[in-house]
């Protein structure tokens, strides 16, 4: 009997010891997903706090940019220039359009002649919009932060440097920095190709 009553102490003492691990433990696991969900909330805040300054930053550059753009004489006559280049075609388009009438041919050539100027350039602004809306398309899947960087380098470089550059070569500076842009896309598919080429 003494010992059946000695017996079912210590289990009761195991019992309670393991209830006492199992409080501990739980107390631990709770102070720890406590110490997580504070962590989580200083490394989410700080997150924010970068993203912010970050943004700010991003928009003061670019405004600097865009004031350095705005005061860039060689920029001005380049956008100018770029507006100014349709609107002679369309008006060149225009004198000539209405000087087939005078031109003697007979007045059946002279429509046909002006229906399909206009469907040839209807289907030129067409393919030239689905060109551009396939080439933003490619450009977004491959946008990434080295692509940003280029695109603002080269527009900060047209800026502050736009006016010496048009001093040596007459090129129109939003072409140079769509060059340098479009140069970066080809460098990086030859050394993606080239590192592809090593890797297997």
């Amino acid at each position: 009997m003494e010992a059946f009553e000695q017996a079912q102490r210590k289990q009761e003492e195991a019992e309670k010891q393991a209830r006492q691990a199992e409080y501990q433990t739980e107390r631990v696991r709770k102070r720890a997903d406590v110490e997580i969900q504070r962590a989580r909330r200083k490394a989410k805040s700080e997150v924010e706090d970068m993203k912010e300054m970050q943004f700010f930053w991003d928009w003061g550059y670019l405004c600097v940019i865009f004031f350095s753009l705005i005061q860039n004489g060689a920029f001005q006559r380049d956008i100018l220039q770029l507006i100014m280049l349709p609107v002679n075609w369309c008006r060149e388009y225009v004198i000539w359009f209405e000087q087939l009438d005078y031109m003697g041919y007979p007045s059946g050539e002279v429509t046909f002649e002006r229906i399909v100027s206009m469907v040839a350039i209807m289907a030129g602004i067409v393919g030239c919009v689905i060109l551009v809306w396939g080439g933003i398309e490619q450009y977004r899947k491959i946008w990434d932060d080295i692509y940003k960087m280029v695109l603002i380098s080269s527009i900060s470089f047209s800026a502050v440097l736009g006016n010496m550059v048009r001093e040596y070569l007459s090129l129109n500076l939003i072409f140079l920095i769509f060059l340098i842009n479009m140069g970066a896309i080809f460098l990086r598919m030859y050394l993606s190709k080239k590192k592809n080429k090593f890797i297997l």
